[in-house]
């Protein structure tokens, strides 16, 4: 779906907030990780090297210990839609499809 969400208008950023054992994510992990789920599209970061406090994505209200997708417009920098994912008990688990839906929409409210 990543090349339909950037054709929609929109970058994607990647951000790993840990590995697999727990260790904060850095740039590298976070490219291991797309690599491994076959991404070849974003910007990567890791949130164990966020400025300018380190662990800035993994304590906000988006993440709460898990996954999350947020659609910020360049034009406004205000967050338009958040979404959670990861573990299934209180996360909206959207799809790749839903996700462009969201975006398709708020272009084209733009």
């Amino acid at each position: 779906m990543e090349d339909d969400i950037i054709a929609a208008g929109a970058e994607i950023i990647w951000v790993l907030e840990a590995d697999t054992s727990g260790v904060a994510g850095t740039a590298d992990s976070c490219m291991a990780f797309m690599d491994s789920v076959g991404s070849t599209q974003g910007w990567c970061v890791g949130d164990g090297e966020t400025q300018p406090v380190p662990g800035t994505f993994d304590d906000s209200p988006f993440s709460i210990g898990r996954g999350f997708d947020i659609v910020v417009p360049r034009s406004t920098m205000v967050i338009e839609y958040s979404t959670s994912h990861g573990t299934p008990a209180g996360n909206d688990n959207l799809s790749g499809a839903d996700v462009l839906q969201a975006v398709q929409d708020i272009v084209g409210g733009l």
